[in-house]
């Protein structure tokens, strides 16, 4: 009797494969993907469970994150914050909400309030969830708090964050992930300052790493793995009126960058507003340095989006 032959693996053609892949969508512009998978680390009192609720109430709200980033898609927002007293939790929130001119009582965020969440036996349960709220973006804060296994051993993270993967592919939702960062870490390597296995950068489809450079200044270093690196971006975090208020500026001044005062000489001698892919051909950059130099200049308030018209120079009301 003849020994049983072995089951080929399935394969399609390239060229199938190409035709029905679906575009990469962002959620966040050049921040986080639709479906993707990110991690947020940073050293402690560096800012980023702070910077991580700032991204979900933009989501939620369609507003910018960290004052710079624009919302591709707005959608409701699910968060599980483990170390956050539910008091600093909202006060929070509704600081970041009303910085917007908003109230939290009116925004699609839901908070998890299970005293654990231990991953991955909860994921199953965590499917659930997001099945009955679908939303478009789940924050886990922190790692640490999710799970009991060696963060050191490969072998037993990948049963945590292979889980996370696809529950963020299964369920079409981004999740982001607040890590710690090693106390000796690269500033200039964002993968590689996140504590742990390296499989923890190899997992995300972004690494965002947070560090304070002084008192007031933070800076954003994005590692992405299926787009270029943006510069680094410096933040600072503005807390008002007792706390009731909170947002983040961008700190960098954009009209050294060449490409953004070539961008605003455009616009500036332009009778019409000129939209982003004119922008681009006339600059003759790619498509993220527009955007990039777009989000920079909206977020100072130099110019303004005129619906589907496109870009023009923000004019000073008359007296």
């Amino acid at each position: 009797m003849s020994a049983k032959l072995p089951q080929p693996l399935a394969t399609v053609p390239a060229a199938l494969l190409v035709k029905n892949a679906t575009p990469v969508e962002w959620l966040v512009e050049g921040l986080l993907l639709k479906s993707g998978a990110a991690i947020l680390g940073g050293a402690p009192k560096s800012g980023k469970s702070f910077l991580a609720l700032d991204l979900c109430v933009a989501v939620a709200t369609g507003t910018l994150g960290a004052g710079f980033f624009r919302v591709a898609a707005a959608g409701p927002v699910m968060l599980f914050c483990a170390e956050d007293p539910s008091p600093v939790l909202a006060s929070r929130l509704r600081a970041l909400a009303r910085s917007r001119s908003l109230s939290l009582d009116n925004l699609p965020i839901e908070v998890i309030v299970e005293q654990t969440v231990r991953l991955p036996e909860a994921l199953p349960r965590l499917a659930a969830t997001l099945a009955r709220s679908r939303p478009g973006l789940l924050l886990l804060d922190p790692l640490i708090r999710l799970h009991r296994a060696d963060e050191n051993s490969a072998t037993e993270m990948a049963v945590v964050l292979d889980g996370l993967r696809n529950l963020a592919r299964a369920a079409n939702t981004a999740i982001l992930l607040v890590h710690h960062a090693r106390k000796a870490a690269s500033p200039s390597s964002p993968g590689s300052g996140l504590r742990g296995s390296s499989d923890l950068a190899a997992f995300a489809d972004a690494n965002l790493y947070l560090r304070r450079l002084d008192d007031v200044r933070l800076e954003l270093r994005i590692e992405h793995r299926a787009a270029a690196c943006p510069d680094p971006l410096h933040l600072r975090l503005c807390v008002e009126a007792e706390g009731s208020l909170a947002r983040f500026q961008v700190q960098h001044s954009t009209t050294k960058d060449p490409s953004v005062s070539r961008l605003l000489a455009l616009l500036e001698h332009s009778p019409t507003p000129l939209s982003a892919s004119v922008l681009r051909t006339k600059l003759g950059v790619r498509n993220q340095t527009v955007s990039a130099a777009l989000r920079a200049l909206l977020a100072q308030g130099s110019v303004e989006r005129c619906g589907r018209d496109g870009w023009t120079l923000k004019r000073p009301l008359p007296l």
